[in-house]
């Protein structure tokens, strides 16, 4: 049963950063138009998991079985990427304003980091589009009767 779990573990961990950076979004902008301020602290936590949760979901990516099968592979693992640095940003933003006397985003500030938390949502949403499109397209990963659907084609990395 483990062999079994930590064969699909890529696809068990995506859905945590991609549900919460979509939430940690939601959750700033709500408070940021409620307050017109947002607390670095607030809703850290969230950030900090999916900051993790990217880079975890990027080193439990099945890359091999995609090579040679999708021409999806690489939009997918650059917006992956992408989205995983962003986060990470975001979390070294809130941290450092944190750090330097729990000081509140607000006018520029506040809106420059509500669009750099949008457009992790934008990255977060394209990189699963194209994980879903390398799945329910090209059956990357599918088996069928214990065997690949569409095996990888060997040496072509």
């Amino acid at each position: 049963m483990f062999t079994e779990v930590f064969n699909h573990i890529h696809p068990i961990v995506v859905h945590f950063p991609i549900a919460l950076i979509i939430i940690g979004f939601g959750y700033d902008l709500v408070l940021a138009l409620k307050k017109r301020s947002l607390n670095p602290a607030g809703g850290l936590w969230m950030w900090m998991l999916a900051a993790v949760g990217a880079w975890v979901a990027i080193a439990t990516g099945p890359d091999d079985d995609a090579r040679g099968v999708t021409s999806f592979i690489e939009p997918h693992e650059m917006l992956a990427t992408l989205t995983a640095w962003i986060v990470s940003l975001i979390v070294v933003w809130r941290l450092l304003m944190y750090w330097k006397g729990k000081r509140a985003f607000v006018k520029v500030p506040l809106v420059l980091y509500l669009a750099v938390s949008l457009v992790s949502c934008g990255l977060v949403l394209g990189t699963g589009y194209y994980g879903g499109k390398m799945v329910y397209t090209d059956g990357v990963g599918v088996s069928a009767n214990g065997a690949p659907v569409h095996p990888s084609v060997q040496g072509n990395q």
